[in-house]
């Protein structure tokens, strides 16, 4: 995982597909000010996890390559928001809680931690 945002990420991805900023938003359908707005920074990525779509096919990426599930996360973080994947398995949203507790200091069981950490871990595996 990098420590990049979301526009350092779809940037990044854009240019090693070898599209210019303007082809990208022509196969994409967005409005090529407010894209590059979008990797600067200065605008969130889009509200909904499916408006992200035409810039996965626009990128030629499959749903399960890794370099679109780290956009989808980096997508979700910067709108402040806990990565879809994640919400989805009920096992990892009940540990959540002791998480958060940690990450501010508070004293946590080692065993919900580690719980946690492997079901983190189970999820985020490659497919075998």
């Amino acid at each position: 995982m990098s420590d990049a945002n979301f526009g350092d990420k779809i940037r990044q991805i854009r240019l090693a597909t070898r599209l210019t900023l303007r082809a990208f938003c022509a196969a994409a359908g967005v409005e090529p000010s407010n894209y590059s707005k979008m990797e600067r920074g200065l605008l969130p990525p889009p509200s909904e996890p499916a408006k992200l779509e035409p810039f996965r096919r626009a990128l030629g990426l499959s749903e399960d390559d890794p370099e679109w599930r780290e956009l989808a996360r980096l997508a979700a973080l910067d709108r402040g928001q806990i990565p879809h994947r994640i919400l989805s398995d009920r096992e990892i949203v009940g540990k959540l809680p002791a998480l958060f507790r940690s990450l501010e200091g508070e004293p946590v069981d080692e065993n919900t931690l580690n719980e946690l950490i492997a079901a983190i871990k189970r999820e985020y595996s490659p497919q075998q």
